[in-house]
């Protein structure tokens, strides 16, 4: 018995010193992580959810992978739009902003890793932690998650032909849509406070530029004609300024004018703005939203701060407008939102 016990305290010795070695390892990536990341509060989706496409067993397969895909059909003669979800995971928010979209698009939302209508945040760990295998490769071009959403944007072409389809990313999956722009058929790309690469262990500047994607995903982005809009909060220390900043210095060289729109959300200060065009001259013409109330460690423009207390809603509300119109018509969209 009391050699069982003591093996028993060496065990949980062992795990503990294990964690703490961990810990002291990523402090430098880990501790900002989970010190700027969002509280956001869970909401719970009603309504019918119908899945897509050939959602045989465990959901559309391509390769060795296969998800469910989720759809919003109604009409299908209205323009596609693919929806990735966040790092928590498809949420009742992410899919409450799928039904919203659905009024004027075809929305197809898959399923990446946990359960649909709940909040996954611990699956999204997994794969910072990097223990998602179909999530490895994605710097060097040979994710299975990226090859997967390749063959979901294929089928979505194949069943609204002739029609342009619009790709948005969030958070994780932020810059994933540049990613898939082998395919002509897309037309639009929303760039929604981008996170790639959640690096625990590295927090340097050439972590905090990286889109997360590989050299020949951005080659085959910049060789693309579809237009890319980008959003994030301005004091979001998750989705770092750098990374709108790479984007900016890739996608609007000198040739191919107007490419990108950029859309910050800084707190209604007067000196925001001014600081913004002075301290990141590259960016100046971005569109501003002022918001009188932002949550803590704002960071989801697009689902998780919209059902916030208060409201600091408007700004997301806002933002929602703003893709929306980009959408619908990426060619000759201009931006409504102040300057």
């Amino acid at each position: 018995m009391k050699n069982a016990r003591m093996r028993r305290v060496c065990r949980f010795t062992k795990h503990v010193l294990a964690l703490g070695l961990v810990c002291s390892l990523s402090a430098c990536g880990l501790v900002e992580l989970v010190r700027c990341a969002p509280h956001g509060e869970e909401m719970r989706f009603v309504g019918m959810l119908e899945t897509c496409f050939n959602n045989d067993g465990d959901g559309f397969k391509a390769d060795s992978v296969a998800h469910p895909v989720y759809c919003f059909l109604g009409d299908r003669t209205k323009p596609p739009v693919l929806l990735l979800h966040e790092l928590p995971g498809l949420s009742g928010k992410t899919l409450d902003y799928a039904r919203e979209l659905s009024k004027e698009f075809t929305v197809y939302v898959p399923l990446l890793f946990g359960e649909w209508n709940s909040q996954s945040t611990w699956h999204g760990f997994l794969i910072t932690f990097g223990l998602n295998r179909e999530w490895w490769g994605l710097e060097s071009g040979e994710s299975k998650i990226v090859g997967w959403l390749r063959a979901v944007a294929r089928e979505i072409e194949r069943l609204h032909p002739q029609q342009p389809i619009g790709v948005i990313g969030n958070c994780l999956t932020g810059s994933l849509p540049l990613a898939l722009l082998d395919n002509s058929s897309i037309h639009a790309v929303v760039l929604a406070q981008p996170t790639l690469p959640l690096s625990i262990f590295r927090n340097d500047d050439e972590v905090r530029k990286s889109l997360g994607i590989s050299k020949d995903d951005i080659e085959q982005a910049i060789n693309s004609s579809a237009k890319i809009f980008f959003v994030r909060f301005e004091q979001d220390c998750v989705s770092k300024p750098e990374k709108l900043e790479t984007v900016w210095k890739t996608f609007s060289k000198e040739g191919v004018p107007d490419r990108v729109t950029c859309l910050v959300i800084p707190p209604r200060d007067p000196s925001e703005r001014q600081r913004i065009d002075e301290n990141v001259p590259d960016l100046a013409r971005c569109q501003v939203i002022l918001s009188d109330q932002l949550p803590e460690h704002a960071h989801s423009t697009l689902i998780g701060e919209w059902h916030a207390a208060g409201d600091p809603g408007k700004a997301s509300r806002e933002a929602r407008e703003e893709v929306r119109r980009f959408l619908r018509d990426p060619v000759r969209f201009e931006s409504t939102s102040e300057r």
